[in-house]
């Protein structure tokens, strides 16, 4: 090089440096253990921070009966993973209480405040594993996904080193999010996620004893469905004409309901198949025949079943987003779900399906449905209206999430 170019060179001025980007931290509960609703919605969180930020997790795990035995670090896609052991989770005894004590009408706890406190706390999983691994990340942001992290929002170090906390309640319906008992999420966190109006309305009673409405922010999670890949149907289902999908259960899911009897299903639909989704192996009957699905179960296979189906029935306990009424929309399918759930709210904004609060109105709803077929392509069209507003504009969330995450950092 000449000693012009030279001269050149370094008279050229120096390229700013590329500013770091924001270290985050989610914690959750058994990190890819489990694909249900609130995994999907954690993932989804987890991902839209990714785009602009570091972003790593500490699972919670009882590492006694993970089999194989899980590595203290993996990589799972972009996520650098850390395990934390942690105790079990209890919530038998959650749903033990609940059921013993019971609940008010129009969604408020009956519990006294000392229940409910224990019902928060059986549902903690304490690690001082966990805590350490935040501690040597040093993120900027810590994300709390799920009731068993709450406890970490009151563990943190307070004074400016503190981390900007960020808690994911996940409980949908639940009126205990209305207690006096999450009132002391108001002071030790930052910001507060809603996957619902259910949920946002419910925490508002406590963020507004707390003095602070504006920490809540009402998340829309994108679900993106693979419209052409299911158009053609699942192998196999042809011969069984038109059906009515069953969703009783999911692979890896917690959630679990009653199984309906096929007989008694076609018998108020007049005589149509039942595809039924559940733990284990997927079965499909019509008046002579039980075939047994042999296709691994996955989401691309309930998505070719939504995709053909008259309707979509949910007897699950209810989720915290209502994924599969979000999907089952997205194809045009009605659903039928559990009454006051948030698949219902979605089903009630929509004018996408029905919704019921027993066996005979679930049973009522499907005769409806299957004997009415311009009213069936009504809430099929309007509910995947609704739903590719709600759930199909991804660039909205990763918005919402960034200002859920980086939003002015508390100054007390």
């Amino acid at each position: 090089m000449s000693e012009a170019a030279e001269a050149a060179r370094q008279a050229r001025p120096a390229r700013p440096a590329r500013p770091a980007r924001p270290r985050v931290v989610v914690v959750s509960s058994a990190w890819g253990t489990n694909s249900g609703e609130r995994a999907a919605a954690i993932r989804s969180v987890a991902g839209a921070l990714a785009l602009g930020a570091e972003v790593s997790v500490v699972s919670l795990d009882d590492r006694s009966k993970l089999a194989p035995a899980r590595p203290r670090h993996y990589v799972d896609g972009i996520f650098s993973v850390h395990s934390a052991s942690a105790p079990p989770p209890r919530s038998g005894v959650s749903t033990v209480l609940r059921a013993a004590l019971g609940r008010q009408p129009e969604g408020m706890s009956t519990l006294p405040e000392v229940a409910e406190r224990g019902l928060i706390a059986a549902e903690a999983r304490p690690s001082g594993e966990a805590l350490r691994l935040l501690g040597e990340a040093a993120p900027d942001v810590v994300v709390l996904a799920g009731a068993e992290t709450l406890w970490i929002a009151n563990s943190l170090p307070l004074g400016t080193g503190r981390p900007r906390v960020v808690v994911l309640p996940l409980r949908g319906d639940d009126p205990l999010l209305a207690s006096t008992a999450f009132d002391s999420l108001g002071p030790v966190s930052d910001a507060v996620g809603a996957f619902s109006d259910s949920e946002l309305a419910l925490l508002l009673a406590s963020a507004g004893r707390a003095g602070r409405s504006g920490l809540l922010h009402r998340l829309h999670v994108p679900l993106p469905v693979n419209r052409s890949a299911a158009e053609a149907g699942m192998a196999g289902m042809a011969s069984f004409g038109s059906y009515l999908l069953l969703v009783s259960g999911w692979p890896e899911d917690d959630r679990a309901g009653t199984p309906l009897p096929h007989e008694l299903l076609r018998e108020y639909a007049g005589g149509v198949s039942v595809a039924e989704v559940r733990h284990g192996r997927w079965v499909v009957t019509d008046s002579e025949r039980r075939h047994i699905v042999a296709w691994a179960p996955s989401r691309m296979n309930v998505w070719r079943l939504m995709a053909r189906a008259i309707a979509t029935i949910d007897v699950r306990p209810p989720g915290p987003i209502g994924r599969e009424a979000i999907e089952s929309m997205l194809f045009g399918t009605p659903v039928v779900v559990p009454a006051g759930s948030v698949a219902a709210e979605h089903a009630a904004a929509a004018n996408g399906g029905l919704w019921y609060s027993n066996p005979g109105d679930l049973l009522d709803s499907v005769r409806y449905l299957a004997g009415h077929e311009r009213e069936r392509q009504l809430l099929g069209r309007s509910g995947r209206k609704w739903a590719e507003d709600e759930a199909g504009r991804s660039g909205r969330f990763v918005e919402e999430v960034s200002r859920m995450a980086y939003g002015e950092r508390r100054t007390s």
